[in-house]
């Protein structure tokens, strides 16, 4: 059946009866939610020619689109046909027609919207760029005054085109006229004709020989269907819900893939200017920090990660740096920036638990990698022991991030890292705090091969540049936007080389280390033989004394052993030599029965051929095994034994079987019974919705009902390693490893249950939320086993979460609403004033913003309402809290930043928020009045801190709009 078939036949309930009225929408949604990823075959999806979006590799559809579609089909089941369309315009109509259900990249009007059912979640991205070739070398990204003389094209009604205009306006400069031409093809063509300088389109069409001179605009894509199709949208809002909360990284991955230059912003000429003017930068670096960064003592040449990675850097953008070791070991890259030593820090981590040093300022990583823990096999690692932890003497950032997030720990300073293992594995110290590439290499060695990471440890150094902050704002965004732009391969083969470089050969000790247990052994050997030779020779003596008392005890032990003993010769008959009164007690024979028979006589038929097989294969030397056989009775039953015996050749005589006979009647009734549990167990679990685990902690075993794999679509990772030890932190969310390991501990210190609520990963990378119950089973004290459920509660959590998060949102602009926003604020009072930091309460008001409703209409409000919003986040992308009150009232909180750069901030606001729009001839200019108050510490509510953030809102609205004043200050802040 065609996806449209069954979203009619849904739609088509509504018309049953007016009883049903309120129900049967309801039940369409959901019936529809649960039966069409399942049966739907094929959902048809538009295809028209877009760089990077829709595009043809080999003949077959690629893509942003595609690649992203294909996360939404393992989370459906659905599977996708794409349609081929020559443009977008002919895509829509066969929307139109029904000849496609779904069209991608697509990006939002009212007359769209008015037309077509939009998806609510964004699936990618663009802008608008004002475009030219690469060889105009003389016109340089963002270089104002120059582009307002520009002859700029464009295609013919381009309907992003007069956005430019207000652009241009923003910047101070008279925007420039339009020529216009058919199709894009006709404004190239007039490009490379010398026609046109430049020329305005969607970013994402940019060919490899043209370059970005300006970029405005950033608009999101949307996925369309017709209006009937709810059903349709429905699920597929799901879908794209459920990926924007497991793989939030997942879109800016295909952004860098598929459109780098958005992700890349060039220089402008402002900071080309200061390139081109500015002499070689000091960089200092660690020069003890191996492999990332270290003094080559031969040369003192600057060598490592960092120091590759910045000259790579200064390739791509033209800056030129010197190299400075920080030597001083007492003082901080802070410290050296303060005293004029150095330019820049390199290798600068953020301490994530007090505010950033007001001395400087951080770029965005240069170098993200892991830190841990490092102690000796078996340590017993948690936050809460009082450890002594082992950390190089110039590592500033390790020695503050140790005491703000392991506060219960002894630092104990040595000279490098190599120094720190050697502590640990003296016992000097208990556990060395480092980052993994500076300590792996030195793992790798024979000699620390004691010494491993503890994974519950595991926390992340982002490696940054840090500029002081009286630097030129030019230096940071230069070094940001480079940073941005470095290409991961030449960035993973400069990690690579570094590290190969640092490895040394295996020395001697080394050697000593590897092989030692080999080395023992051999020194062993060479003793023993000596040792047995000598002990053989006394022996030998003794024995033949001994044999003779053997025989005779072995006589004593075959009469009264608890089962019988025989011996037999391997024939046919399997003939009985030899069997003691047990032998014949077993059978029922109170003596032995006169011109008895061989063993064969008394085997079941079923069993017989296999017994002499197995009886011939053991006198061709095959070693001692048990044979379970039923033996014949002299009352006619059968009594099942376990026949276990060996073949010894004895001088010339046929080499006859001695056997150990043994009645295992018991055994075969406890191997029924446990067999008939098992199949029942079995069943039981089979039949169960839930998911059943066991964990034997004696044998390190750990064991999964076939639910697991039904369930998460994957074996389950092994919960031991091969060291016997817990491995399985990768079995959760790597958020959930902390509650995992509680779960653990708590189970390990004597509870009987314990409940965690935990994401674990299925097969198709999305995490799974569920409910885990863990009973311990105890003797004596000690844990036995673990048994537990896995309970599936991902729909109730995500549900729950996405409820709680759109209460808090405004629904126009995903900014805090007013009772979100004051909840927020009011967890974070009071605040102190810190040494050169302040924290403030912000409360914009829009100028003008009622003649923009009554003039154009409310739907260009709502569209400047929005505008503002985006304003806001991107302005104070990093404050504590951003709302909406309602109408176009905003309020912003913030703590911890220095004054001066809270007033450049507030004035970028300003500025930002001059904006001009046009609707049908008429045109309204917006503007704001911004009120600041700072916090001193003496608020008695957050309603006092508003008030008085509202009183200055008043002033400047009193003085003439468009600017920003600060309370209790008497001079207006910001004029316009």
């Amino acid at each position: 059946m065609k996806i449209t078939e069954k979203i009619r036949l849904a739609a088509s309930a509504k018309s049953c009866g007016r009883p049903a009225a309120l129900l049967i929408p309801a039940l369409a949604v959901v019936l529809c939610l649960q039966c069409l990823p399942a049966q739907a075959t094929t959902i048809r999806v538009g295809f028209y020619p877009q760089a990077g979006f829709h595009e043809y590799d080999h003949g077959r559809p690629a893509g942003y689109d595609v690649e992203y579609l294909e996360k939404i089909r393992r989370r459906t089941g659905w599977s996708f046909q794409f349609v081929p369309a020559p443009t977008f315009k002919a895509a829509l109509e066969m929307l139109d027609m029904g000849e496609i259900d779904l069209l991608g990249g697509v990006q939002w009007t009212s007359e769209r919207a008015a037309r077509y059912r939009y998806c609510p979640y964004a699936s990618g991205t663009t802008s608008v760029a004002l475009i030219t070739l690469k060889k105009n070398r003389e016109l340089i990204f963002e270089d104002f005054q120059r582009l307002a003389g520009l002859r700029i094209g464009s295609v013919r009604g381009y309907e992003r085109a007069k956005g430019f205009a207000d652009y241009m306006r923003m910047q101070g400069c008279v925007p420039p006229r339009l020529t216009e031409y058919d199709d894009i093809a006709e404004v190239r063509q007039a490009m490379h004709a010398g026609k046109l300088d430049a020329f305005l389109y969607s970013i994402t069409h940019l060919n490899d020989d043209e370059k970005v001179l300006a970029r405005y605009n950033p608009t999101s894509f949307f996925y369309i269907t017709g209006k009937e199709h709810f059903a349709l949208m429905t699920a597929l809002e799901e879908a794209i819900g459920q990926l924007k909360l497991n793989q939030p990284g997942f879109e800016i991955q295909l952004l860098q893939t598929y459109f780098p230059q958005i992700a890349r912003t060039p220089l402008n000429k402002t900071e080309l200017d200061f390139i081109a003017h500015s002499p070689s930068l000091r960089v200092g670096y660690a020069p003890a920090r191996r492999p990332i960064s270290w003094m080559d003592e031969g040369t003192g040449q600057a060598m490592g990660i960092l120091p590759d990675l910045l000259r790579l850097l200064a390739q791509n953008s033209g800056l030129r740096f010197t190299f400075v070791p920080m030597s001083d070991k007492n003082a901080t890259p802070a410290d050296h920036l303060a005293r004029g030593d150095i330019d820049l820090a390199a290798g600068v981590m953020v301490n994530t638990v007090d505010q950033m040093d007001p001395a400087f300022i951080l770029s965005v990583p240069a170098l993200r990698s892991s830190m841990f823990f490092f102690g000796k096999k078996g340590l017993s690692f948690s936050s809460g022991r009082h450890l002594r932890v082992a950390l190089p003497e110039d590592w500033h950032d390790g020695r503050q991030y140790v005491a703000a997030v392991y506060p219960a720990f002894h630092v104990q300073l040595y000279a490098d890292t190599e120094a720190c293992l050697k502590a640990v594995e003296q016992n000097e110290a208990d556990v060395l705090f480092q980052n993994a590439f500076a300590v792996n290499y030195l793992l790798a060695r024979p000699r620390h091969a004691n010494i491993i990471s503890l994974p519950q440890s595991q926390a992340f150094e982002d490696a940054r540049l840090a500029v002081s902050a009286a630097a030129p704002t030019e230096l940071l965004s230069i070094l940001n936007k480079s940073l941005i732009g470095l290409d991961e391969k030449q960035k993973d083969q400069i990690i690579s080389d570094n590290i190969s470089i640092v490895t040394a050969p295996l020395d001697l000790t080394d050697f000593f280390h590897q092989y030692q247990g080999a080395l023992f052994i051999i020194a062993a050997l060479l003793l023993a033989v000596g040792t047995v030779t000598i002990y053989a020779l006394r022996l030998r003596r003794r024995n033949e004394k001994a044999a003779l008392e053997n025989e005779r005890r072995l006589a004593y032990i075959t009469d009264n052993i608890d089962g019988g003993v025989i011996s037999l010769r391997i024939n046919e008959a399997l003939n009985i030599l030899d069997a003691n009164h047990g032998f014949w007690q077993m059978l029922g024979y109170a003596e032995v029965p006169p011109g008895h028979p061989g063993l064969a006589a008394y085997i079941h038929p079923e069993d017989l051929p296999r017994a002499r097989k197995r009886i011939r294969a053991k006198q061709c030397g095959e070693s001692a095994s048990g044979l379970e056989l039923r033996l014949r009775r002299r009352d006619g039953g059968w009594l099942p034994v376990l026949l276990r015996g060996s073949a010894i050749k004895e001088g010339d005589m046929d080499t006859p079987m001695h056997c150990l006979v043994m009645d295992i009647t018991t055994l075969t009734d406890i191997r029924e019974r446990l067999a008939q549990e098992e199949e029942l167990y079995r069943t039981v679990l089979e039949q169960s919705g839930e998911v059943v685990f066991d964990v034997d902690m004696r044998k390190r075993q750990f064991l999964t009902s076939p639910n697991f794999h039904t369930k998460f679509g994957r074996e389950c990772v092994p919960f031991y390693g091969a060291d016997g030890k817990v491995c399985n932190n990768q079995a959760v969310h790597p958020d959930d490893v902390d509650i995992l390991e509680e779960l653990r501990q708590r189970i390990r210190n004597g509870e009987r249950t314990v409940f965690a609520v935990l994401r674990i990963p299925a097969a198709d990378g999305r995490f799974i939320w569920c409910r885990v119950q863990t009973t311990r089973i105890s003797k004596d004290g000690a844990p036995l086993r673990m048994v537990g459920k896995i309970v599936d509660i991902d729909d109730e959590v995500r549900k729950n979460t996405e409820l709680e998060r759109r209460s808090q949102r405004d629904s126009l602009t995903d900014l805090y609403n007013k009772q979100a926003f004051q909840e927020k604020v009011r967890r974070c009072l009071p605040v102190s004033k810190e040494s050169g930091k302040e924290s403030a309460l912000l409360f914009v008001d829009l100028d003008n913003f009622k003649t923009l409703n009554d003039t154009l209409g409310h739907m260009v409000g709502d569209k400047a309402l929005a505008a503002v919003g985006k304003i806001l986040s991107s302005v104070f992308h990093n404050a504590d809290a951003v709302g909406r009150f309602g109408g176009d009232e905003f309020c912003v909180f913030v703590r911890g930043i220095p004054r001066n750069v809270l007033r450049k901030r507030v004035e970028s606001l300003r500025t930002a928020l001059r904006l001009h729009f046009e609707e049908n001839g008429q045109h309204v200019d917006l503007s704001s009045s911004i009120g600041v108050y700072l916090f001193d510490g003496n608020e008695s509510s957050y309603e006092e801190a508003l008030q008085r953030a509202d009183q200055a809102l008043y002033r400047a609205k009193q003085s003439g709009k468009d600017r920003f004043t600060f309370h209790g200050e008497t001079d207006e802040s910001g004029s316009a």
